[in-house]
């Protein structure tokens, strides 16, 4: 059978990595001439506007907004568009999502599931509750065919919670075809530094405040956090006591990334855990340094030299404010090696390879079936 139509499974159009992504994905399967459908509980999010030409939107009515249990009806109502649509696969953007697969597996027995592992699978747990979770786990994602990981790394981390399932490696696409970054403009004055993601305890932006503070009670800086979230409120609280208010800019979502990454001394990021994050691939394609914490174990592949940051293990406040002292006394321009970490991350690149995974699901649907 020869893949021609492939269905986007999303709750909604939130504004975050896993929707980016498998939208940019979208747009080169309908280049390379496959019909993509996009099927959504709701249309909320900015993300709405990112669809590319050339793909129907499916959206779910009554729509199913994003609630504590509502993924637990999403993939339900889902069947009839997927019945109607009939696609040759379902693509399950990430871990958020896994829970659309049972039922959809239950109504569609033959269609082949394929799902990326966007966050670690489960965290760190005593080791009496590991072989319970395990067994949860299985048993939730028992009706997907392929899993796909971001990287080598990430897909042998990932194999010790689900031992015997297929997992594929495909590489994140992080830089849209032809991606040109704008030259780079570190202005006069104090350094910039940018922080970009949802806030959100996952991203733990009050630790991105409180290094800050720590680096500003030496040098003079600045701090700009991209994003929104349920955290908004809080933070800007947190910026007030700590007395960098006046040095903190938060705008929100942003069309001018890449304006920013080119002006910016370097990149902060200060999640607890990430699957692959796409924020540093885009700052270091921008031949910006990047400081982390230690978040994902892909970063120690990227951040591979002090000319690209730094990946910091303790997430001691102080000791990324020294890190960040480090990053922003850098060579604004790298000649190229900061760059060159992250150009394996193309969205064409990115895109043969899962329709490559997906001809494999396809294939094994007919031995799933017997």
């Amino acid at each position: 059978m020869t893949l021609k139509s492939i269905a986007i499974l999303l709750h909604d159009f939130n504004a975050g990595g896993t929707e980016a992504t498998a939208l940019r994905l979208a747009a080169e399967w309908i280049a390379a001439g496959h019909r993509v459908t996009i099927i959504a509980g709701a249309a909320d999010g900015p993300m709405r506007e990112r669809v590319p030409a050339g793909a129907d939107v499916h959206l779910l009515s009554p729509p199913v907004p994003r609630s504590a249990l509502s993924r637990l009806r999403l993939g339900g109502a889902m069947v009839p568009v997927l019945l109607q649509v009939a696609p040759d696969v379902a693509y399950i953007t990430g871990n958020f999502h896994f829970w659309l697969a049972p039922a959809i597996r239950r109504a569609l027995p033959h269609l082949p599931i394929v799902a990326k592992i966007s966050n670690p699978l489960l965290p760190d747990l005593p080791a009496p509750l590991r072989a319970p979770a395990r067994a949860a786990l299985r048993q939730l994602t028992d009706a997907i065919d392929l899993f796909v990981a971001m990287s080598p790394e990430l897909a042998a981390r990932d194999a010790g919670w689900l031992p015997g399932r297929p997992i594929r490696v495909a590489p994140e696409p992080n830089l849209p075809r032809d991606h040109r970054p704008l030259p780079r403009a570190v202005p006069e004055g104090a350094p910039h530094i940018l922080a970009i993601g949802r806030l959100e305890p996952q991203k733990d932006m009050a630790l991105a405040l409180r290094a800050f503070a720590d680096l500003r009670a030496h040098q003079p800086a600045r701090l700009t956090i991209l994003g929104d979230g349920p955290d908004r409120a809080r933070l800007e609280a947190l910026s007030q006591r700590l007395g960098i208010a006046a040095d903190v800019a938060m705008p929100g979502f942003v069309g001018d990334v890449a304006q920013r990454l080119s002006r910016a001394a370097c990149l902060l990021m200060t999640s607890r855990y990430e699957g692959f994050p796409a924020v540093p691939v885009e700052a270091l394609a921008a031949d910006v340094p990047v400081v982390t914490t230690d978040c994902s174990p892909v970063l120690r592949g990227l951040i591979a030299t002090p000319l690209h940051g730094e990946v910091v293990v303790d997430r001691r406040p102080a000791t990324l404010a020294t890190a960040l002292t480090r990053a922003i006394a850098l060579p604004p321009v790298s000649g190229s090696i900061r760059p060159a970490s992250a150009a394996p991350y193309s969205a064409p690149e990115a895109a043969r390879r899962y329709l490559d995974i997906f001809d494999e699901a396809i294939a094994l649907a007919p031995l799933r079936c017997k």
